[in-house]
């Protein structure tokens, strides 16, 4: 089931789930409401937890450091020279999502440049919302030189209005996003990006979990993280 994040959703999901009788269960990027918690607590079944809020439940817990790609992507871009670099996100009821503004926050702070250049929302990534949000920004610091965007979206969204106003890229403004995909080397200028290989990460979830299930799971046994790890895939956009 996906719960879109919608922490309503979340719970509404896993009970329907459980009713199935299911022999484990892998919650992914899971807000981790009230009501969940408590459906969890009475799970007696193997559980794995992707990149979501941390529960004691889980046997396994998979992390990536997303406060810290974030950060290392926006120092980066400080090295480079930018000064103005906005934040623009969707999603940011999310716990990741708040990761990735914390590490854009703490790393402009670090180099001393304004950290109020932020447009977030708690709906849906889109091009729209990257069109709506460089305008924002725009008026209110016309000297912006960069832009980090949680979603790739967003991002192309960004890169559109650019083409629009007939901004070059990244000579007037640099962008670069926190979740980006193949898609971002076929885009123009290529899009610089945070890659989280996705496709890996679940085939070494399915690995996990059958470890799980073959080794009988004793509940006696400590619960496990793995950290999974992200690249930072640096392209023409900055």
């Amino acid at each position: 089931g996906c719960h879109e994040y919608n922490q309503l959703k979340e719970a509404e999901i896993l009970m329907t789930l459980l009713q199935g009788n299911p022999a484990a269960l892998v919650i992914f990027g899971s807000q981790l409401a009230d009501k969940t918690h408590q459906i969890l607590e009475k799970t007696n079944i193997p559980t794995i937890n992707v990149v979501g809020s941390p529960f004691s439940p889980a046997q396994i817990t998979i992390e990536t450091a997303f406060f810290e790609a974030s950060h290392k992507l926006t120092e980066h871009m400080l090295e480079q020279g930018y000064k103005n670099i906005g934040f623009i996100g969707a999603h940011m009821d999310n716990r990741l999502q708040r990761q990735q503004l914390n590490g854009w926050h703490k790393a402009m702070l670090s180099y001393y440049q304004n950290s109020d250049l932020v447009i977030t929302m708690p709906g849906a990534a889109s091009l729209q919302l990257g069109r709506y949000a460089l305008n924002e920004i725009l008026l209110r610091q016309p000297e912006l030189d960069a832009v980090i965007c949680s979603h790739e979206e967003i991002a192309l969204g960004i890169m559109f209005e650019c083409q629009r106003r007939l901004l070059k890229i990244p000579g007037n403004i640099a962008v670069a996003c926190l979740d980006g995909s193949d898609s971002c080397d076929q885009t123009h200028p290529t899009l610089t990006s945070i890659r989280i290989d996705y496709k890996k990460m679940g085939t070494e979830t399915g690995k996990l979990l059958i470890g799980l299930l073959n080794n009988n799971h004793d509940e006696s046994e400590e619960s496990r993280i793995v950290q999974f790890n992200y690249q930072i895939e640096l392209r023409q956009s900055t």
